[in-house]
């Protein structure tokens, strides 16, 4: 059975859902399309094209209101990440994602990767703008999320992933500067205050502040078309210590078969119990409080 030991973090692909709206704020930020005190007026739903999209709690909290980006990542805000990126131009929003090793292979020393699925900048509309910055209509592999989240934790250096230790000037890993420090340093702000807020025990372990995101999203259709109600993905991304990132873990769980199905209730916990034996091991320095 070659599905059982298939490498499927860097062969299959995957809609990432929520965990790339911090690709979406980060974009935004970087082009000066925003700053880290936006607002956006989220309606809990919206029209764009004939489609309508809600947030994931529409019926329990169908108006929010006026939100800001930390808000925004805590309710994981549909409409508020629409509209963050219907603040940069759609070339601008595409640009950034190919500069994050979107649609691209990374590069790592591991064979049968995939380079992913993102549509060419002179194919979006409105609606397609609108759904990559929730994480639809786009497809990448988790060593991709996790390479560009890490750009993020590395003060906007993209490096590519490798297994194997090598001499710093091995010119097979790149390191390039997609995101200015002051864009990095924000985005761990965000991310670590949605965290330290939030009601739910993810992301929150002893002795160190994690900045973070988790994902749900539905599996496509065997057809290629639309997307199935009866599977789906749930991922949780984050870096620690907050203060001086050494660590960077992603989980991501192919149709999780308890009963409540969301990226903090499945994959959250395993994100929790590995990210804590790891700071013990590697016996990394607390943040301070």
């Amino acid at each position: 059975n070659l599905s059982i030991i298939k490498n499927w973090s860097l062969s299959d692909v995957y809609p990432p859902g929520s965990t790339f709206k911090i690709l979406t704020v980060a974009s935004a930020l970087e082009t000066g399309s925003i700053t880290e005190n936006e607002r956006v007026d989220d309606t809990g739903k919206i029209k764009i094209q004939g489609w309508e999209i809600k947030n994931h709690d529409y019926y329990k909290d169908p108006n929010p209101g006026i939100i800001d980006l930390v808000t925004l990542f805590k309710q994981s805000s549909n409409v508020g990440s629409i509209k963050i990126a219907f603040k940069m131009p759609p070339y601008e929003h595409h640009k950034m994602l190919t500069l994050f090793g979107i649609g691209s292979k990374t590069g790592i020393d591991l064979p049968g990767e995939s380079p992913g699925i993102l549509p060419e900048a002179d194919k979006w509309d409105k609606i397609t703008q609108a759904s990559i910055s929730f994480g639809y209509n786009v497809a990448a592999t988790p060593v991709q999320i996790a390479s560009a989240v890490a750009a993020i934790a590395n003060d906007g250096v993209w490096v590519t992933p490798h297994v194997i230790q090598r001499s710093s000037n091995d010119t097979r890993i790149k390191r390039i500067q997609i995101l200015s420090p002051e864009t990095c340093k924000t985005m761990t702000r965000l991310l670590a205050r949605s965290i330290e807020t939030s009601d739910s025990t993810v992301g929150k372990i002893p002795k160190y502040r994690v900045a973070g995101k988790t994902g749900t999203s539905k599996k496509p259709n065997s057809s290629g078309k639309g997307y199935s109600d009866s599977g789906n993905y749930t991922s949780f991304i984050g870096y620690f210590p907050a203060s001086d990132p050494k660590v960077l873990i992603m989980v991501v769980l192919d149709n999780p078969k308890t009963g409540n199905t969301w990226g903090s209730t499945t994959a959250g916990p395993v994100f929790n119990a590995v990210a804590t034996e790891v700071g013990r091991i590697l016996d990394l320095v607390p943040d301070k409080k």
